[in-house]
């Protein structure tokens, strides 16, 4: 009985230490854990949505997808309004969810994170995601920076990849 009991305070203290070189070596990952991304948006700033990406069911109640469309409609005439302004509205808060908007004005589109929760960890996501995005479609995004251009979309749907790539932490 004591040998159980000594073992079990070792395996006990074996994951404490474990879990403390964690906490040191990689501290954001306790704050991605509760932390949960439910969908991704880029829209145009003439209002076109340019990628969506779901990263939850469409059965889950805090995802369906009439709702945040409905949301994220009126959120867009919002932005439009918005971009060429200094006050923007950075975040919008939810019972369950925060919308989180990334504006880059100099390529013409806003970006919006549909989250739990904003923290330092999705914005830093956000922005290198966007860093990557204006990089690799810089040519298309120069092309729709008039808003009286057709847009094709199409250009955009190989957007998964590059999603995947930088929030491969909330899949």
């Amino acid at each position: 009985q004591t040998l159980f009991r000594e073992l079990f305070i070792i395996v006990l203290w074996i994951a404490h230490i474990g879990v403390s070189i964690m906490f040191v070596k990689k501290p954001d990952l306790f704050f991605v854990l509760p932390n949960r991304i439910y969908s991704i948006n880029i829209y145009h700033k003439s209002g076109i949505q340019l990628y969506s990406y779901n990263f939850e069911n469409q059965s889950d109640s805090n995802t369906e997808s009439t709702i945040w469309s409905n949301i994220l409609i009126g959120l867009n005439h919002i932005l439009s309004e918005f971009l060429d302004k200094k006050d923007k509205i950075n975040v919008i808060q939810t019972k369950e969810a925060d919308i989180v908007v990334k504006y880059e004005e100099d390529s013409g589109y806003a970006l919006i994170v549909i989250t739990n929760r904003k923290n330092s960890i999705v914005e830093d996501l956000m922005n290198n995601f966007s860093n990557e995005f204006k990089e690799k479609y810089k040519n298309e995004l120069n092309e729709i920076l008039d808003i009286n251009r057709i847009i094709n979309v199409s250009e955009f749907s190989d957007l998964k990849d590059l999603i995947e790539k930088n929030f491969q932490l909330y899949l």
